[in-house]
């Protein structure tokens, strides 16, 4: 008895830390390239390379957004193992693969990027200063919650790097932001995933302006929101960290 208890309870806590997703796959153009895989990576020595920044044991959510975890995931102190990137040529796309992400998580996806001040990004943790400009986002659309658009499109997400930035190593922050308990303060659920990129073509851009932590606030509206007040709010919502920094395309 002692025994099936524990197994159900060790299942019960894979099942839970596991439940809302993470990225252990991206593809640019017609190659996939390996991501951050919870269930394998962390437990491989040595620790392999990925253009995914990995993160502790689990899939699980950011609430204080003071926290430098907000930057890149749980443990985002912890730099990867090494220079490895991603090549996407300005103006192309990269899709985000999710593994999987619950119905009814409600919320949007935000998509910032931050130039890496080095030759390459394994060195570069993003969470001071104010490296990073947001360049894309999706909220309510005809009804629908960005999340639940990603949910439906088999847990797919496709991020359009600007066309007029600088050539040069980034850091890609895709986030989706679960307001299913945002009515509370500190019940918003934040899931970044940050991307080790090298953009190439381009042209003179070299925003910033946005920190992480810095730019959300506990008491943010698009933070702190009620998702179940009705479509008529839902439409008005406003995601935080802003505007989409213009003049990218």
């Amino acid at each position: 008895m002692l025994l099936s208890s524990l197994v159900v309870a060790a299942a019960t806590l894979v099942v839970g830390v596991h439940a809302h997703g993470y990225v252990p796959q991206i593809k640019i153009g017609n190659q996939y390239i390996p991501g951050w895989d919870i269930t394998k990576d962390p437990y491989t020595t040595p620790q392999p390379l990925r253009v995914v920044r990995g993160t502790k044991l689990d899939s699980g959510f950011i609430s204080d957004v003071t926290s430098t975890d907000i930057t890149c995931s749980i443990g985002n102190q912890k730099l990867p193992p090494g220079p490895i990137s991603a090549t996407v040529a300005a103006g192309a796309t990269v899709q985000m693969l999710w593994n999987t992400w619950p119905l009814g998580h409600f919320g949007p996806v935000l998509n910032y990027m931050a130039k890496c001040p080095t030759s390459d990004c394994s060195t570069f943790k993003g969470d001071t200063g104010t490296p990073w400009f947001k360049i894309q986002q999706d909220s309510f659309v005809n009804g629908v919650w960005a999340s639940d658009t990603l949910a439906k499109s088999n847990f797919t997400y496709t991020v359009k790097i600007p066309s007029k930035i600088a050539a040069g190593n980034y850091l890609l922050r895709h986030e989706n932001l679960a307001l299913h308990g945002a009515s509370n303060v500190g019940g918003a659920q934040f899931y970044p995933v940050c991307v080790q990129l090298t953009v190439t073509g381009g042209g003179s851009l070299n925003p910033s302006g946005l920190g992480f932590p810095g730019t959300y606030k506990a008491t943010d509206p698009g933070i702190l929101f009620n998702v179940y007040q009705g479509d008529a709010v839902n439409q008005a919502y406003v995601p935080p960290g802003g505007a989409v920094y213009p003049g990218l395309n």
